[in-house]
Formats: C-alpha cells, structure tokens, sequence
C-alpha cells in the first residue's frame, strides 16, 4: 500500500496537478512537432537518409542548447518559473508557426533548421524548469515518486504526440512537406494551450524563493560563468551527483549510437528506401515500444530504489542495457527482423528511464533549491552533449542500412564497464542508513525517446 499513498499523496497536491498539465501538454506537441520535423527531413520522398544526414539533424537542434542551456539554467534561478513555462510556450509556438510556413514554401532546408534550433533551445529551457520546480510542488520525501509520475507522462505524452502525428501524417495523404507543414502548424496551437495552462499556478508557486537581479549586459557572460562554476562545484561536491552526471553521459552516449542505429534500421533496411511511409510507420512502432519500456521502467524503479538504493538501481539499468546491445549484435549479425530489435529496444527504453529518475532524484535531494536550475541546465548540457557526440561517431561508423554489430558489441561493454564501476562503488562506500528519501517512494523517467 506504501506506493499507492506515496502516489496518492503526490496527485493530492493541487500545484503539482497543474504543473504536471503544463508538461504532459507541452511534451504531446513535442510529439508532433518532432514527428513533422523526422518526416520533413528523414523521411520524405526528395531526401534519403543516412548516418550522416541524421547525425546532422540532431546536431543542428541539440548543440545549440549545449552551448546555450547552462547560462538559461543562471535564468531558472533568478527568473519565475511560472513565467518562464508561460511566456517560453508562447515563444516557442510562434516560432512553431514560423517552422510550418517554412516546410509549406520553397524556402531552403537551412532556413527551417535555424528557426528549428531557437525552438528546441526554448524547450530545453522549459524543461529544465519544471525539473526545477518539482520540490516546490511536492515534499522532497516524496520527489522520487512525483520524478516517476511527471516526466514518464511526460514522455509518454510526446510518444502519444508523435503516435498521433504518425496518424495525423497518413489521414493527410502520406509523405509530403505540405502535411508536414500543417502538422506543425497544429503543435504550435497546443504549444499556446501548455503556456495558458502554466496562469493557473499562482505566479511564485515555482520559485525560486530568492530571486537575485540579473547582472548588467557588459558583465552578464562574466557573472553567469561564475555562477555556472559555483554550479559545477556544488555537483563535484557530492558524491552523488557526480555519479550521477558519469552515468548520464556514457547511457546517453550509448542511447544516442543506438538511436542513429534504430533510425537507419527502420528506414532503410525493414522497409524500402524508396517508401519513406513504410519506414516512419516502422518509426512509430519504434517509439510505441520505447514508450512501453519507459512504463515498465517508472513501474520497477521506485520499489527497486526503495529495496536496494539508488545506485544499486542504476546498476541493474545498466545491465539491462547490455543485455539490450547484446541482443542487438546478434539480431543485426544475424540479420533477424524488427521484432527482435523491439526487444532490444523495450530494454533500452526501461534502461533511460531508470536512470532519468535516479538521477533527477539524486541532484535534487542533494542539491539546494539556489543551485537547482543551473544543476538542470548542466545536467542537460551532459545530457545533450553526450548524445550529440554519440550521433557524431556513428555518423562515421553506422553503415546506411544500420546493421552494425561490431558497434552494438563496443555498447554493451559500455554497460557492463558502467556497471561494475558502479558495483565497486557501493562496495568501497561507507556503511550507512538507508537513504530515507528513497524510503516512501514509488515510480521513475526520460526526456525523449530513441
């Protein structure tokens, strides 16, 4: 009964209801933001894809934000987040609009990917704040369960998002910039509806509780990376966090390898190059199965980390993973078909999710709420920058039709290096008590599916 009160508990709170709306809204027109935006540039009868055009797409909207995304982190902590969710939805659905004018005209590539970037940039930005602002809607006993409810809803409304984009895109006639176009367009209306739905939080609910002016424009880069350093040291200062930050880059760099590999599989080997409906139909069983992972994985992670600790938890993701690569290598060797990659995919998916909300549990017991954006935006930065890095290798070393089993192989050490680093930790750790946040808690969570 303890998970069903910790649950019961969290949906209890009025200001946790509302920004658990403002996020699932949002994230549903990531989905189909993020579909229009894979069709219009992966799968579209005029452009074939490869390793590399895909490592170019995610580059192009992610290394912005890495740049970027810590100095708006110095912003989260001065700015009202409440705000920041209102006016950053509106930004972004006004750039959203000006996406979908681009795709319908004749317009170069470039300029979309441009107009693209500022508005991933924005997203990232509105992501780190609800992460922020989570221990000001909940009790911090309680931040593991609400870390399992709000993001893998979250998620699972951008894999709902995406599932209906998919539908959206074949009642509109199939490929075709034009429906791309109008699916973005409809993005941008649900973009405005997330933004409304952040008026209903009072406008401190968010916090932060003290907001410090901004620095003066000549001194702004100079202040914000002073106060990203303090950031940093505030993570190297726990031990926990700095785990935390080491396992979220090497399983993002292995989710970011696998994603190019899966991308490649379903477009151009378990369906004609030349029919890109076939292959983004495959797409959206892709992201069906992830979304079911990341559900298994919010199930099993709280009552894991209750049992036998945050690490322990992540150690048992990790072997998930390899169990996941290894699978992979003998269904890509072997030249088996889509289901046995769903498999491999399910895993990964609870594999990202476990370790999403062990993480995100982690920095914000450990971390003081003053801290608490720029730790976000950094922890983004390792997030992105981990996947961006991981898309560029396999642009050079992921053939074009995805089959590359000797890459999966390398992966699955990566797991299983990770794990046993991890195993070696607890056993040199200091005895202590169980962590008593982790002992009232329930579920778990990702920010976006392979």
């Amino acid at each position: 009964m303890g998970p069903l009160r910790d649950l019961a508990a969290v949906f209890g709170s009025r200001g946790f209801r509302r920004l658990l709306s403002v996020r699932v809204t949002g994230q549903f027109a990531d989905g189909l933001f993020q579909t229009a935006l894979a069709s219009y540039v992966l799968f579209s009868p005029e452009r074939q894809a490869d390793a590399r055009s895909i490592a170019g797409a995610f580059a192009v909207l992610l290394l912005p934000y890495c740049v970027l995304g810590p100095f708006m982190g110095v912003f989260i902590d001065r700015w009202r987040r409440r705000q920041i969710l209102l006016v950053a939805n509106i930004f972004r659905a006004v750039l959203t609009c000006v996406i979908a004018l681009i795709a319908a005209s004749s317009a170069p590539e470039y300029a979309l990917l441009v107009v693209g970037v500022i508005t991933i940039s924005a997203n990232r930005l509105i992501l780190a704040a609800l992460g922020a602002a989570i221990p000001r809607v909940v009790p911090l006993e309680r931040v593991v369960t609400a870390n399992a409810v709000a993001p893998t809803l979250g998620t699972l409304a951008t894999v709902t998002g995406a599932s209906a984009g998919v539908g959206l895109r074949f009642l509109l006639g199939g490929a075709g910039d034009t429906n791309d176009s109008v699916l973005i367009a409809a993005a941008a209306v649900v973009y405005v509806i997330a933004g409304a739905l952040a008026l209903r939080l009072a406008v401190d609910a968010l916090g932060p509780e003290a907001r410090l002016e901004l620095p003066p424009t000549l001194q702004a880069v100079t202040a914000v990376t002073r106060e990203l350093s303090q950031g940093v040291r505030a993570v190297l200062s726990h031990r926990g966090a700095r785990e935390s930050f080491a396992v979220t880059g090497a399983q993002r760099f292995a989710f970011g390898v696998a994603t190019v590999a899966t991308v490649l599989l379903v477009r151009n080997t378990f369906a004609s190059p030349a029919e890109p409906d076939a292959g983004l139909a495959n797409l959206a069983r892709v992201v069906l199965v992830v979304g079911i992972g990341l559900l298994i994985g919010a199930v099993a992670t709280p009552s894991l980390a209750r049992a036998v600790g945050t690490l322990r938890t992540l150690v048992i993701a990790m072997v998930l993973g390899a169990t996941a690569e290894v699978i992979r290598v003998v269904a890509t060797a072997q030249g088996l078909g889509l289901t046995i990659v769903l498999l491999s995919v399910l895993l990964l998916g609870m594999t990202a999710q476990m370790t999403k909300v062990s993480v995100d549990s982690t920095l914000q017991r450990e971390l003081d709420d003053s801290f608490r954006g720029r730790t976000f935006s950094l922890y983004d930065l390792v997030f992105n920058a981990a996947f961006v890095a991981a898309a560029a290798i396999g642009a050079f070393s992921i053939p074009s039709d995805g089959n590359a089993p000797v890459v999966e192989a390398v992966l699955a050490v990566l797991y299983a290096v990770v794990a046993i680093a991890l195993a070696r930790a607890i056993r040199s750790a200091p005895p202590t008590r169980p962590e008593e946040p982790l002992q009232p808690v329930v579920d778990p969570a990702v920010h976006d599916p392979i």
